[in-house]
């Protein structure tokens, strides 16, 4: 599905591609349309108050705005938060189908406060503490995978660099999801 893809219900930008499991496109949705098939389809309630943006101010008074996305899906639902501007974080929450949509909605808000509470590099790009948590995401610019940490965009050549002056030292990886708690 290309960027170009639109809801073959409402018309608004496609982000769900449904198929038949072997390439063909059945349809392309939104994800207000397929929510609400998916509400239908579970017997599941919408939410009417789903923000389609957060601005969440960190401890530096600096304004941060996030796109929310929330998504049903047959075992779950999940809120997904992505910083739009200079720097890029993300968030999110799963839950069950009858999980309390403004608990999702609080908890995601308590993520990106504490996601902006807390700073892995210093303002020359070097690690501080002895400690870095970040997310891997595809830069398609680049062709390559590439690191967020602090909201900012690292190659594996940067972190490489920067990890090298920690030669000698023990090395923990942890991998989890981006709403998992990873410090």
């Amino acid at each position: 599905m290309g960027d170009s893809a639109i809801c073959d219900t409402c018309g608004k930008p496609s982000k769900v591609r449904i198929s038949d499991g072997k390439g063909a496109a059945l349809c392309n949705l939104c994800f207000d349309c397929h929510n609400r098939e998916m509400a239908e389809l579970f017997d599941s309630d919408m939410p009417d108050n789903v923000p389609e943006r957060l601005t969440i101010t960190d401890c530096n008074g600096k304004h941060h705005e996030f796109d929310i996305e929330f998504i049903k899906f047959g075992t779950g639902k999940s809120l997904t938060a992505i910083e739009v501007g200079e720097t890029k974080r993300k968030a999110d929450v799963w839950g069950s189908l009858d999980d309390d949509f403004d608990e999702m909605l609080n908890t995601l808000k308590e993520r990106i406060k504490k996601a902006l509470s807390v700073e892995y590099m210093d303002q020359h790009g070097r690690i501080k503490d002895n400690k870095l948590v970040g997310y891997i995401d595809y830069d398609s610019d680049l062709d390559e995978c590439v690191i967020f940490v602090d909201g900012k965009l690292y190659t594996w050549d940067e972190l490489g660099r920067n990890i090298s002056t920690f030669e000698g030292h023990k090395i923990k990886i942890e991998f989890g999801s981006i709403g998992d708690e990873l410090d």
